[in-house]
C-alpha cells in the first residue's frame, strides 16, 4: 500500500504541473504583443475616472481620453502602459502608473463550430492544440464525429481544409499527427451518421479509452452497457476488458465501479449491466499501463471534468499495485 501511495503522490504531483504551466503563462503575459481586435483594460493608479476598456482597431490604434489616439499594436502591455503613463503626465500634476491588461486575445482567435457545447470565437494568449480549442468551446456533444474534425485555414486568397482524427488521439494520446492551429482558423466538429436522432436525449454518456470512436453517445435510462460500447464502434484489439470502469455521479462526487467484462463474457452474469445519462465508461489498454496519456487527452475534449480524470488515474494505479508484496 505504501508503494501505491508513493505512486499516487507522484501522479498528483504531475497533475500540479498543469497549475505551474498556467502560472508560467501568466508570467509570459508581459511578452505578449498586442494586435488588432484585442480588448484592453486600462487602469490608472489613483485615477479610477480614467479607467477604460478599449479595443485595438485594424491599424493597431486605441483611443483613450484624454490623450486621444495611441499606437498599441506591436507593443507589450507593459510597454503600452509606460507610454500611456508618460502621455498622461501632461494632464496630471504628478506621474502615475498605468496598467494595461489584455482581457480578450482576439488578434489570436480561433472559431470553433459544429457539434460542440458552446460554438463561437475564442481568443488565446497562446494558440492551443486542437483538442484544447474544442475543450474551450465546451467539448464535443452527443452525436459528434471526432474522427472527421475539419480545420479551415486561409491560404492567401484561397481557403484549404485540413482533416484531423481527434478520436484517435482519445485512444492513444498521441497528438503529433494533429495540425497545429493558427490564428484565424475555423474548427468544425461534424455530426456523426444519424446524429439528428440524438436530439433531446440529455447530455449523454462518455465512452473513452480502447474503443473505435471515443466520444459522447446517447444514453437512456438503464441503457445496456454492451449497446453503448457498440455505439462507440466496439472495443479495440488492445482493450483490457478485465478492468473496465464505470463512473457514476453520486452527490458531489463520483462512484467508481470496476467490471471484469472478460469474465462476464466467459461465464455470463445474473446482473444486468446498465449505464445512465452522465455516466463515464472507461476501457483501458492491456498494451499500455500508463493511464495518464490516453485519459488526459480525452478529459477536456468530451467535457469530462478533472475530478473524473483523477479518479480514473488513482483507481488504476491502485489496481496495478495492490497485488505487489
Amino acid at each position: 500500500m505504501n508503494r501505491w501511495w508513493a505512486r499516487a503522490a507522484s501522479v498528483l504531483s504531475l497533475m500540479s504541473v498543469v497549475g505551474l504551466t498556467s502560472a508560467a503563462r501568466t508570467a509570459r503575459a508581459d511578452d505578449y504583443l498586442i494586435g488588432p481586435e484585442d480588448v484592453l483594460q486600462v487602469s490608472v493608479y489613483l485615477h479610477p475616472e480614467l479607467e477604460h476598456t478599449v479595443t485595438v482597431d485594424a491599424g493597431g490604434l486605441i483611443t483613450l481620453p484624454p490623450v486621444g489616439a495611441v499606437k498599441a499594436g506591436g507593443l507589450t502591455p507593459k510597454e503600452l502602459g509606460d507610454q500611456l503613463g508618460n502621455k498622461l503626465s501632461t494632464y496630471l500634476r504628478q506621474t502615475t502608473a498605468v496598467t494595461v491588461t489584455v482581457t480578450q486575445y482576439l488578434s489570436r482567435s480561433v472559431y470553433v463550430t459544429g457539434t460542440v457545447a458552446k460554438p463561437g470565437r475564442y481568443g488565446f494568449e497562446i494558440i492551443p492544440s486542437l483538442p484544447d480549442a474544442i475543450a474551450q468551446a465546451g467539448g464535443a456533444v452527443v452525436g459528434s464525429d471526432l474522427s472527421r474534425v475539419q480545420v479551415i485555414r486561409a491560404d492567401g486568397v484561397q481557403r484549404k481544409t485540413l482533416y484531423a482524427d481527434v478520436a484517435r488521439v482519445l485512444r492513444d494520446g498521441d497528438t503529433s499527427a494533429l495540425p497545429a492551429l493558427k490564428a484565424g482558423d475555423t474548427v468544425i466538429v461534424p455530426q456523426g451518421i444519424g446524429a439528428a436522432a440524438y436530439a433531446g436525449q440529455g447530455v449523454g454518456g462518455a465512452v473513452i479509452g480502447e474503443v473505435a470512436h471515443p466520444g459522447i453517445y446517447p444514453v437512456g435510462t438503464g441503457q445496456d452497457l454492451w449497446t453503448v460500447i457498440a455505439g462507440a464502434g466496439g472495443v479495440t484489439a488492445t482493450a483490457d476488458l478485465k478492468n473496465v470502469r464505470i463512473l457514476t455521479r453520486q452527490g458531489d462526487g463520483y462512484n467508481a465501479l470496476r467490471l471484469n467484462l472478460k469474465e462476464i463474457l466467459d461465464y455470463g452474469s445474473r446482473t444486468a449491466l446498465t449505464v445512465k445519462d452522465g455516466d463515464v465508461v472507461y476501457i483501458p489498454s492491456s498494451a499500455n499501463s500508463n493511464v495518464n496519456r490516453a485519459v488526459f487527452a480525452v478529459v477536456t475534449v468530451v467535457g469530462i471534468t478533472r475530478d473524473v480524470f483523477n479518479i480514473l488515474v488513482l483507481s488504476q494505479i491502485y489496481d496495478q499495485n495492490k497485488v505487489v508484496k
